[in-house]
């Protein structure tokens, strides 16, 4: 809805960026507060149950939401959709992490998964356009519940295939007395280091979610909704593809060395972008001096856009992976058990930390993005957050400890079938350790 909806709801209720701002901030917000029951729903239904309920609630939701014409309707059914895609995110990333445990599997799986979320990305507000366009503001969310209506039917009825597993994880699946690892066994000062940068990418996207409309308008002048959410699509089409060689570089280089590199780009990236709004020599006193509309703006533009895509890709997707590599080898040392074995038993602690994480960005990026957009302006606002990732890009640079001296694991693709396990979401009724016992998971 990020083409269509700063202008519907300014035009149709007088709505300000702080509050466009809100609205967008209101579903990982609230994805946020009920990610910990979300777990608790896991454990006592499975994941199949879960995932198959959370859909269910996103398409109600998406409906309503469409349905709706004021503000307060608006927040009440965003902040439903958020609650929805709780139990989807932490279903599907229990289900990941538990199927897929040989030596960088997990890795490689994720960027799978990334790669299809950034086809979403790309495809979702391109669409999202030209429904607004040719059916109005109901149209996209009616089209959006239907696709989820059918992934419910898809998830209770997808067949399954049982991952293997070694001797030690088999003994603890069978051990009912076992328990999964807490905050507190997996929180290293390495890991501490890792989650800003699980925060600082959604949010920087979720910042652009309410200004960015604005900001294209203003640099390229009165284009539509449908070509607005082109633009917002492309930083998603150079990611399919280069979400699926991180694992290549994350082998060669390391999950840090690549997450480091995508913040620094992604910093100078922020700070071009804000320079690059027609507002930037009153508001930061330089700026790149294009004429509105003008073929070099749309070069520039567009330019942009694929470059904070593709450093967003090498920022983000090493995330996940290298907290999981990280806890699990300290489990798997603490407690003298298999890298496997204690794979399964960090996994909803990471996979819950992770998403917690990305929903804080996620909730923090629009509310900000739209009160600083208020005060500085789009130019003043970006130039101030790439300065904020370059600092933090140099501090995972220069602290010594950051720097792993480990040997990084081998990136091995899945074997086919359990490659088609993960794309087509099977395994999701599957007994599994991460949720077995969860009494510890809340302990700190």
């Amino acid at each position: 809805m990020s083409p269509f909806f700063q202008k519907y709801a300014r035009v149709t209720t007088g709505a300000t960026p702080d509050t466009v701002g809100l609205i967008f901030a209101v579903l990982p917000f609230s994805a946020f507060v009920f990610s910990v029951p979300a777990m608790g729903f896991i454990a006592r239904h499975g994941p199949r149950v879960a995932l198959a309920s959370g859909l269910l609630l996103l398409a109600c939701s998406s409906l309503m939401f469409g349905l709706s014409d004021t503000v307060s309707g608006w927040f009440f059914w965003r902040a439903v959709q958020g609650a929805a895609t709780a139990p989807i995110y932490s279903s599907v990333a229990v289900m990941f992490a538990n199927t897929f445990h040989g030596p960088g599997e997990f890795a490689w799986v994720n960027g799978i998964q990334e790669a299809m979320a950034n086809i979403g990305f790309a495809v979702g507000p391109t669409m999202g356009g030209i429904l607004f366009q040719w059916g109005g503001f109901f149209a996209p969310f009616a089209v959006s519940a239907v696709g989820h209506l059918l992934f419910v039917a898809f998830s209770l009825f997808a067949p399954t295939l049982a991952p293997p597993v070694d001797d030690q994880l088999e003994s603890l699946l069978d051990d009912e007395e076992v328990v999964v690892a807490g905050l507190r066994d997996i929180l290293t000062k390495e890991i501490l280091l890792i989650i800003p940068a699980g925060i600082i990418i959604p949010g920087f996207f979720g910042s652009l979610d309410p200004v960015y409309a604005g900001h294209l308008l203003d640099s390229l002048g009165d284009i539509s909704e449908s070509t607005i959410g082109s633009l917002m699509g492309l930083p998603a089409v150079p990611s399919v593809g280069l979400a699926l060689a991180v694992p290549f570089l994350m082998e060669k280089y390391s999950g840090h060395k690549v997450m480091t590199f995508g913040i620094l780009v992604v910093s100078l990236t922020s700070i071009l972008l804000g320079l690059s709004d027609p507002s930037a020599v009153e508001i930061v006193g330089w700026g790149l001096t294009l004429e509105p509309g003008s073929r070099g703006q749309w070069v520039l533009q567009v330019t942009l856009g694929l470059f904070v895509g593709s450093a967003s890709v090498f920022g983000w997707t090493p995330v996940m992976p290298d907290m999981m590599e990280k806890a699990a080898k300290q489990v798997a040392d603490r407690r003298g058990i298999s890298m496997q074995a204690a794979t399964a038993i960090v996994s909803p602690a990471v996979s819950s930390l992770f998403n917690a994480g990305a929903a804080i960005g996620e909730a923090v990026g629009p509310i900000g993005g739209g009160m600083l957009m208020a005060r500085i302006g789009f130019a003043g606002t970006y130039v101030l957050l790439g300065l904020v990732f370059l600092i933090y890009g140099l501090a995972l640079v220069m602290v010594p400890w950051s720097r792993s001296t480990e040997p990084h694991l081998p990136y091995r693709l899945p074997a086919a079938t359990r490659l088609r396990t993960a794309v087509s979401v099977q395994d999701l009724n599957s007994p599994c350790l991460a949720v077995r016992r969860t009494s510890r998971f809340f302990s700190f």
